[in-house]
């Protein structure tokens, strides 16, 4: 996705430093493990991001090796962006830009599941819509910006959330959610977004199922093999059909992420919780998770 598509240009954002000092809390704990390998003191350059990803053989989907490069000056078209991660193995990246800073993290974090991502754009090619894009493009641009990873362990919960029972899910099942559920941010939009986490910040999900034993896993482990299932997922793109196979999930309703949730009412707001369209969820993104029909 070529930088800045849905950049937060309409709030302050702090300074890399100042976000350092707050980051190892929920939404952002799962970054961590790529922070320890940052500095804390000042902006990552291209040779920290380079450094990382030359450590965890990050590579495209070609198996060129992965190296974040400077911008160009000129604007780039987003496809034009994604062949050249493709071809040559460069993500531009614009020093000191949040968008970009978390676009890296995403490389870094799930670097098959971007890689997979990015030969779908190139396999697809130019559509006919006004925004040049067909429906399986939108579908992983969305992605891109606004997804998440949701792994869960308990085909009853997801149903919960396919049906947008949010206060049964959220609250009447809330323990639960907690012991059952991971919800991780695969967006850098969705990520940048949380700097300032406003109602109604909603996430494209995609509910990946997992054994009960994923939760004992130290955070390394579960991102790499939440990594390995969505380039599974991903890898037969006749099973992707368009947006609405992403979940949509308001983020400040998961527990721990925002103190306003800790009170039952908070779910029954419709202005953010909405009860959503029927969803049928036995196909498409969400086929990982046996769940029931929705009528």
């Amino acid at each position: 996705m070529a930088p800045g598509s849905l950049a937060c240009t309409d709030r302050p954002a702090p300074t890399w430093t100042a976000w350092r000092a707050q980051a190892q809390a929920s939404p952002f704990s799962v970054l961590a493990g790529l922070l320890d390998g940052l500095p804390a003191n000042r902006w990552p350059e291209l040779h920290d991001w380079n450094a990382l990803a030359e450590q965890r053989g990050v590579r495209n989907a070609l198996g060129l090796p992965l190296r974040f490069v400077a911008a160009t000056q000129a604007k780039v078209a987003a496809l034009d962006f994604e062949r050249r991660i493709l071809e040559a193995g460069q993500v531009q990246t614009r020093a000191q830009n949040w968008h970009d800073a978390f676009h890296a993290c995403a490389w870094l974090l799930f670097p098959r599941g971007k890689a997979r991502i990015n030969a779908l754009h190139l396999e697809a090619g130019e559509g006919n819509a006004p925004n040049k894009r067909g429906p399986l493009r939108d579908l992983l641009t969305l992605f891109d910006e606004s997804g998440m990873v949701i792994a869960c362990a308990d085909p009853k919960l997801a149903g919960l959330l396919a049906r947008f029972k949010w206060h049964a899910l959220f609250w009447e099942h809330r323990q639960h959610v907690r012991e059952a559920m991971d919800f991780v941010i695969f967006g850098h939009a969705l990520f940048e977004h949380c700097h300032t986490l406003r109602d109604g910040v909603t996430a494209k999900g995609l509910v990946l199922a997992v054994q009960p034993d994923y939760f004992r896993w130290p955070m390394e482990q579960r991102i790499s093999h939440l990594d390995a299932a969505l380039e599974a997922r991903l890898a037969d793109a006749t099973r992707l059909d368009g947006p609405r196979d992403l979940q949509p999930l308001p983020i400040k309703g998961i527990p721990g992420w925002a103190a306003e949730n800790d009170n039952p009412a908070y779910y029954l707001d419709e202005r953010q919780f909405r009860p959503g369209r029927t969803r049928a969820v036995g196909g498409g993104l969400a086929a990982g998770v046996q769940m029931p029909q929705s009528k």
